[in-house]
């Protein structure tokens, strides 16, 4: 299982603040593929990001309602099921391992809530939002094998680039590539003894 923190930004925005904290949360596979060489295909089921927006009009249709909210603050909340598959090199005393994967990332959400002077209005944004991301990641990962009473904890930096749009013309004209670092704390759940004794038997 595992479980990240991640500080989202995206490319061509102006008057916005970035590096905005969202989850992770998910499950991952670790394969041998040689003694140093590993996979480990990765569905994290919540993935969330965020941007601060700090001029947003809003464009609801109800001419009344959108008066009340021209160039005001807003947060975007996106929601994604990232799938990583990561190909990871480990070092010979197995503390390290360095790795690159590609990622394609599904949109399950998209929401923004415009702050007004008298209240806030949230709506569905999915609307203006692209529905596939994809891109590529890359992360430097260390072992604590002592911990959790021997079954292991391993941590990691990652930073992910995507290629594509994140959001349509109506929200920016411009290209707006996602970015993220993140910190992962992975809990295995299935120890080297364990797995031997299953592949022995």
């Amino acid at each position: 299982m595992e479980l990240g923190l991640n500080f989202s930004q995206f490319s061509n925005l102006s008057n916005t603040k970035q590096f905005q904290p969202g989850l992770n949360f998910g499950i991952a596979g670790n394969l041998m593929l040689s003694e140093n060489w590993y996979l480990s295909p990765t569905v994290y089921f919540v993935s969330k990001r965020k941007l601060k927006a700090e001029s947003f009009s809003l464009n609801s249709g109800d001419p009344n309602l959108d008066q009340e909210f021209i160039d005001k603050n807003a947060d975007i909340f996106l929601s994604y099921i990232d799938v990583p598959i990561l190909l990871a090199y480990q070092t010979n005393n197995k503390k390290f391992r360095f790795g690159i994967a590609p990622q394609i990332s599904f949109l399950r959400k998209s929401d923004i809530e415009v702050f007004g002077d008298y209240g806030s209005f949230k709506q569905d944004y999915k609307s203006e939002t692209n529905n596939i991301d994809y891109g590529l990641m890359a992360s430097i990962g260390y072992s604590l094998g002592e911990a959790r009473k021997g079954k292991g904890l391993y941590l990691q930096l990652r930073y992910y680039q995507g290629f594509t749009d994140v959001f349509k013309n109506a929200f920016s004209t411009k290209v707006n590539r996602g970015s993220y670092f993140s910190f992962h704390v992975s809990l295995p759940f299935i120890t080297d003894e364990l797995a031997k004794k299953h592949t022995d038997n």
